[in-house]
């Protein structure tokens, strides 16, 4: 049986790209015949050449192509004809230059269409099929990736190898990897799509620049064949800030878009939002462990110190992650089990422990609790190791995989920061793949916060969760108008009149529920991006069956509010009162970048001279006067009479546009 082969077109030894190429094709795979294509030289690295793409010994089974444009597009034409199943062209200059350049990636797109070619860029660096064993990646990267259940999806090249090295850090095997670049024929969407269709893929981690109008559709379906067939998306995207936009734009000639709708956009479709690269593979890994099935997504933490429960305590909150309400049975238990002194909530502080083992200890318990959905274990010392003296570790370790295995019930053990690995975490990997192992507290708490939100009430009841010293939507804004901050236009209304009160706004539309709740989002009362104006009655009744569901009843919804969507640099200003420091501002970004960058100022009131320009300029906002002033009157507001009778102000987002400032939500709550 004759080897596969893979040509490498326009190498050369002073070629970077193909240098590469060569190096990763036969690292990974030695039996590959990888054949150099050029006219210049008799061997490369030690390969015999042949001086054209017509005098290649068989079809190739992939080919990277890294010459000058024009000729680029006439080798992917020969190629295609011979039926070359995978074509990479790493070759840039075409829609992301200039007008000559867009002609030529049409030309590409006409030449592999109705064909069985997958052409991969152009400016891009390539794909690699670990299960294949073929690394047609024109980049140095990190081969020492195992075969596994992850496939990595990058719009840029640059960041495909990083990506695949943190995989590997984080003990994922990775199924198929690949860079998009301009995604003349398979962009993002579609690579996300093949990614998903293979049989040995579960999670697909996707670093994403830009969404253009005609890719929505293809997200779409990628979204829904994932959570048809119980796999996970996992997504990074940049291009949150207006710089990021620039840069996004100039790199792949992509466009980032609005970056609010684009994340609602994937929480209607359970798609998981990563913050960064540690972030994006830890989700994965909580992916592949899952939850427990039929049990609430919640988290029980095995403290094993003071010091252990309250920080994990202090992170579930900072982060938002649900932590189980322990059954009733499981709390008589652990206190029958546990010594005096012992913290029976959770996380967990127990001493004096009765019985460290079987399925009747507080361990097995707590696996056995119906309303955990998954296991955790800070880790607040050195990964343990086959000694005599930390025998007590390695067996409690033992014995926790063996409760997982026997309950189906997911466990991860974290460490508090970064450890050394051990020999026996190794093979502990190994032999217990069910559970995860893992470095850094914090990052998984903040992982686990996308999996396991938070609730705003022990049950989820909207109205319990209803907060009488919050006003409406309504007077909130008009409170902040009056206190001398530009608002969006918008109107209130019942919902079946919505259509005909907003009839002067211009789309697109943001919607809300006008009741006595805070974070509307959380339980559906909001949608954004609608577009007609038709639309809003109908987007009513979504926004009202969403509430209900959570358990508002219809009577507390006082009724709509339609404003006109602005676009800008959003900001946040959160105004508050300490019992014991007084009245402060925060200034940060607003929007979904708020968590994503955690950049924010304080100052306490009143502002001194300069403040304002101070706090703005710290967010990326300088010399704008509209917002200087909107900052002034508001602070002041808040110290006077105005605002003075209430407790805390927040506008969130203040979207600043190169002219004016608005705000475009607020809420506002008086003292208790």
């Amino acid at each position: 049986m004759s080897r596969p082969v893979v040509a490498v077109v326009g190498a050369s030894p002073r070629n970077f790209w193909t240098t590469c190429a060569l190096h990763n094709l036969r690292t990974l795979n030695p039996e590959l015949e990888v054949v150099p294509v050029t006219p210049n030289h008799d061997t490369i690295a030690g390969l015999t050449t042949v001086p054209s793409v017509a005098a290649l010994p068989a079809t190739p089974r992939a080919a990277i192509v890294a010459i000058r444009r024009e000729a680029s597009v006439e080798a992917v034409r020969e190629l295609t004809a011979a039926g070359t199943r995978d074509i990479v062209l790493v070759t840039d200059g075409f829609g992301e230059r200039d007008d000559e350049g867009s002609r030529l990636q049409d030309e590409l797109v006409r030449i592999v269409s109705g064909t069985g070619t997958r052409l991969w860029g152009p400016n891009c660096v390539g794909f690699a099929d670990f299960a294949e064993r073929v690394c047609a990646v024109a980049e140095p990267m990190w081969l020492e990736a195992r075969p596994g259940p992850v496939s990595i999806v990058s719009q840029s090249g640059a960041l495909l190898s990083a990506f695949l090295a943190a995989a590997t850090e984080e003990n994922l095997g990775v199924d198929f990897c690949a860079s998009t670049g301009n995604g003349a024929v398979l962009g993002v969407p579609q690579a996300l799509e093949q990614a998903l269709r293979r049989d040995t893929t579960r999670v697909v981690c996707v670093y994403l620049e830009g969404v253009s109008g005609t890719q929505l559709p293809a997200f779409t379906r990628a979204f829904t064949y994932a959570r048809q067939t119980g796999k996970r998306i996992v997504i990074l995207k940049s291009g949150v800030s207006e710089r990021g936009q620039r840069a996004v734009l100039s790199h792949t000639a992509s466009i980032a878009g609005t970056d609010s709708v684009f994340s609602e956009l994937l929480r209607e479709h359970d798609v998981l939002r990563a913050d960064g690269v540690d972030e994006l593979m830890r989700l994965a890994t909580l992916c592949l462990l899952g939850v427990k099935k039929g049990r609430e997504r919640a988290v029980s933490v095995l403290g094993g110190s003071g010091g252990a429960a309250a920080l994990c305590s202090d992170l579930a909150e900072r982060y938002g992650v649900n932590l189980t309400v322990f059954a009733e049975s499981t709390v008589r238990r652990i206190r029958e089990l546990a010594g005096p002194g012992s913290f029976i909530d959770n996380p967990l502080d127990v001493i004096g422990v009765k019985r460290r083992e079987g399925e009747d200890s507080i361990n097995g318990t707590v696996f056995k609790d119906p309303n955990t959905g998954l296991v955790l274990l800070p880790w607040s010392v050195q990964f343990p190791s086959e000694t005599a003296h930390e025998s007590i570790h390695t067996w409690n370790w033992n014995d926790l995989a063996r409760l997982s295995a026997e309950n189906e019930m997911p466990l991860v053990i974290t460490s508090m920061a970064p450890v050394p690995g051990t020999e026996f975490v190794r093979g502990y990997r190994e032999r217990h793949p069910h559970v995860g192992v893992l470095n850094n507290l914090r990052l998984t708490f903040s992982a686990l916060a996308k999996l396991f939100p938070a609730l705003a009430t022990q049950n989820g009841d909207a109205r319990a969760g209803t907060e009488q010293r919050v006003l409406s939507e309504a007077a909130s804004r008009d409170l902040v108008e009056a206190a001398g901050v530009p608002v969006v236009r918008g109107v209130s209304a019942p919902g079946d009149e919505l259509a005909g009160a907003a009839a002067e706004l211009r789309a697109p539309f943001a919607v809300k529920v006008i009741a006595p709740i805070s974070h509307k989002s959380r339980f559906g009362g909001v949608a954004l991006g609608v577009t007609q104006t038709a639309e809003l009655p109908a987007t009513a009744k979504q926004l009202e069956a969403n509430l209900v569901a959570a358990g508002l009843s219809p009577e507390d919804i006082e009724g709509y509010l339609v404003e006109e969507m602005v676009f800008g640099r959003e900001l946040l200003v959160g105004l508050n009162t300490d019992p014991v420091l007084g009245r402060y501002v925060v200034v940060g970004l607003g929007g979904t970048a708020t968590e994503l960058a955690n950049r924010s100022l304080t100052r306490r009131l009143p502002l001194r001279p300069g403040d304002a320009e101070h706090l703005l300029a710290e967010v990326g906002v300088s010399g704008h006067a509209g917002a200087v002033e909107a900052l002034t009157a508001v602070c002041e507001a808040f110290t006077g009479a105005a605002l003075g009778e209430y407790e805390t102000v927040e506008i969130n987002p203040l979207i600043v546009t190169p002219t004016e400032c608005w705000a475009a939500d607020a809420v506002v709550t008086r003292f208790a």
